[in-house]
């Protein structure tokens, strides 16, 4: 989709803001007036707020949306910047011949795909049931340790190796903050979550999906996230897109790192 000249501009600055916040302590509070208080007030909630309010306080919808759309334009938001993140894995792979920081790379990649893939599957179908889906999967997923980083402590020191953890990290903080978004909005929401079934049950238990940071258990880190790009299949939005800012169409190339 095509980016609009006022939505593209906030986001170009959006990378360079993250890298700044993400050196900073975390603090649990957004600055005053910035978003309209629904968002200040949705994002105050996360485990970074200010990753929340910086991936979305350039869209004008935010300042009015109820918690349900917030946690809507999060997923929009985060599935463009994981497009972008495995778009520049994809794109380094090309000229690597070391067979170690090529399995890191690969697996780093492969992990924020299957992610990206949850959150397209909520753009297509806005309901109750993918809503919770979706979060039960994002709690088991965030609680564990990176396979990102478990890939690739063994892989020589490289600008490509760091940048590649640095992205998944941060990629990880808005995931958490689409679920903290998404538990947020879920206390009305009721359906049916299907479950892996249970071990014993006569049935082959679901494999597990990637781990991603030790976010999940609560203990802050630093407060500020990342990059998007655009890799193959894209989120396909089965609601009202984003119109502008962070979460409009497009925005993932804005994110991209040379």
């Amino acid at each position: 989709m095509a980016m609009t000249t006022a939505a593209a501009h906030p986001v170009a600055h959006l990378f360079f803001f993250l890298l700044l916040v993400s050196t900073a302590p975390a603090v649990r509070t957004t600055p005053d007036g910035i978003g309209g208080p629904n968002l200040m007030e949705a994002c105050n909630k996360t485990l970074f707020p200010k990753v929340c309010l910086q991936a979305l306080k350039d869209n004008p919808e935010c300042a009015t949306a109820t918690p349900r759309r917030l946690a809507e334009l999060s997923v929009y938001v985060t599935a463009e910047v994981g497009m972008t993140v495995t778009a520049f894995a994809h794109r380094e792979l090309n000229g690597i011949k070391d067979a170690v920081l090529y399995k890191c790379l690969d697996s780093c990649s492969e992990d924020i795909e299957e992610a990206v893939a949850h959150l397209s599957s909520l753009t297509r179908e806005l309901t109750d049931a993918k809503f919770l889906e979706v979060k039960s999967w994002l709690s088991s997923t965030l609680g564990g340790t990176s396979t990102c980083e478990d890939a690739c402590k063994d892989a020589p020191v490289s600008d490509i190796k760091n940048a590649c953890i640095t992205k998944s990290f941060e990629f990880e903080k808005l995931l958490r903050v689409t679920l903290d978004l998404i538990t947020d909005a879920s206390g009305n929401m009721s359906a049916e979550v299907a479950l892996p079934p249970a071990a014993g049950a006569g049935a082959t238990a679901a494999a597990p999906g990637p781990a991603f940071g030790g976010y999940g258990s609560g203990a802050p880190g630093p407060d500020g996230p990342a990059y998007g790009g655009a890799a193959g299949g894209g989120p396909s939005a089965g609601g009202p897109a984003p119109s502008s800012g962070p979460a409009a169409g497009g925005a993932a190339d804005s994110y991209a790192v040379a």
